[in-house]
């Protein structure tokens, strides 16, 4: 990948870069929140000893398996994103001359 970083302009670094932000936000806001609130009502829905016999422990691991899952894709971004900040870092250093 960063032999691959290398061969793009600023710019396409740049719109690459925002890309990905808007995607981390659109899943953040729309994937991971929302499976994390699901699971937090799942546990708490459990603890009740009314509900106890709904929730099983699939359902739980059911629902914290989403949330690691939309966590893991959500390092990648992140990962992802890193990779071309340090890139249009380098770049931007060797623009200014430091």
């Amino acid at each position: 990948m960063s032999q691959q970083l290398e061969n793009l302009t600023l710019r396409n670094k740049l719109n690459e870069s925002e890309r990905l932000i808007r995607e981390l936000i659109h899943h953040l806001e729309h994937g991971y929140v929302p499976k994390a609130h699901l699971l937090r009502r799942t546990a708490r829905k459990g603890n009740d000893p009314k509900d106890q016999k709904e929730i099983t422990d699939l359902t739980v691991r059911s629902a914290v398996g989403k949330v690691l899952d939309a966590d893991d894709f959500s390092l990648q971004l992140c990962g992802q994103l890193s990779d071309y900040l340090a890139s249009i870092e380098k770049d931007l250093h060797r623009i200014i001359g430091n």
